[in-house]
């Protein structure tokens, strides 16, 4: 039989449970534990998350722990963490688990700034365990599929990129503190930021608007990313809105792709609007098994290298800055 990563999921809230509804039948990865410091969690089947219910797992498959010092030390086979605590804890115990030997998948953002962000990758560098940031969008179908058609220019030159992504303000306490999860900028606009540099770079420039709500950060807030001689690029990102909803929309030379609430469509004009069948998309299962892949073959995770998801918490830094100064436009070094 082939030889599959066993990973260890630390932290079993909402997006714990999502990552481990995705573990069954990934082909290089196997969940053997969970840990949570609340015993609830651990007897919980499934999870409310904001794209809802996270699927359920069954708990009986896997060891559980009450502390990250308990599972190491019972768990001597495991090889990989798979990070869903809280983000301000992202650095502690992503930095932790390398130097105890274990490869580390963490959860977006990466940290809450990027001097935390470049520790890690210190850490990463020193101990020689890879490290990947969970940037779902880029192994998202939907997205990718707007990434390919970006890449071959088959529907001519991009024009265009609109993002959004709102919702309302997540139950949990620790998501309502700016301290502990960065606001709504850092924690649920920052998906639609990572896949547009994954996509098209480091802009030359950003503008940002927004208000400051329920968490003291800003929860509301629309950007604009300035390309020189490229494509006009705004995203806007919320946590006052009264439901959850994302699109993304690609203006290209001769189509449109559109990408709403897990389903893509082809406008062209004068032309039927199509539905673009993207079969079965399991975005979170498939970034940890990418991860264990790499693993496997001790190659690094070059979708989503923690340099370039390190840029990503840069540019929230840069984007919190402008929208605090009122829109002040921000040049960006490369």
């Amino acid at each position: 039989m082939k030889k599959r990563v066993k990973a260890a999921i630390l932290g079993f809230g909402g997006i714990g449970h999502c990552h481990a509804s995705q573990y069954a039948g990934l082909k290089n990865v196997e969940l053997v534990a969970l840990c949570d410091i609340n015993p609830e969690q651990l007897n919980k089947a499934s999870e409310t998350i904001n794209l809802g219910d996270s699927g359920a797992i069954d708990l009986n498959a896997v060891r559980k722990y009450l502390s990250y010092e308990e599972m190491v030390k019972a768990e001597p086979d495991l090889e990989m963490i798979d990070i869903c605590l809280p983000t301000d804890l992202h650095c502690e115990y992503s930095c932790r688990a390398m130097k105890d030997g274990f490869h580390v998948i963490c959860e977006k953002p990466m940290a809450l700034n990027s001097k935390d962000c470049r520790k890690m990758i210190r850490v990463s560098e020193k101990t020689g365990k890879k490290l990947m940031i969970a940037q779902v969008l880029r192994f998202c179908k939907g997205f990718e599929a707007i990434r390919e058609a970006y890449n071959t220019r088959k529907y001519g030159k991009l024009l265009r990129l609109s993002m959004t992504r709102v919702g309302g303000l997540p139950n949990r306490l620790w998501f309502r503190d700016v301290k502990r999860s960065g606001g709504a900028m850092m924690d649920l606009h920052l998906h639609d930021l990572d896949f547009a540099i994954s996509l098209l770079g480091t802009p030359d420039a950003l503008i940002s608007f927004g208000v400051k709500a329920a968490s003291g950060g800003i929860d509301d807030s629309v950007s604009n990313y300035i390309y020189e001689n490229g494509p006009v690029v705004t995203s806007e990102g919320s946590w006052c809105r009264k439901k959850f909803h994302a699109v993304a929309a690609a203006v290209f030379e001769n189509a449109t792709l559109e990408f709403e609430d897990g389903a893509l469509t082809l406008y062209r004009v004068d032309q039927p609007v199509e539905t673009i069948d993207l079969g079965e998309d399991k975005p979170y299962g498939a970034e940890v098994d990418y991860l264990a892949e790499c693993i496997l073959k001790d190659v690094p995770p070059l979708r989503a290298m923690p340099e370039s998801t390190m840029q990503t918490v840069r540019l929230i830094e840069a984007e919190i800055r402008s929208a605090e100064a009122g829109g002040k436009r921000i040049r960006l070094k490369k």
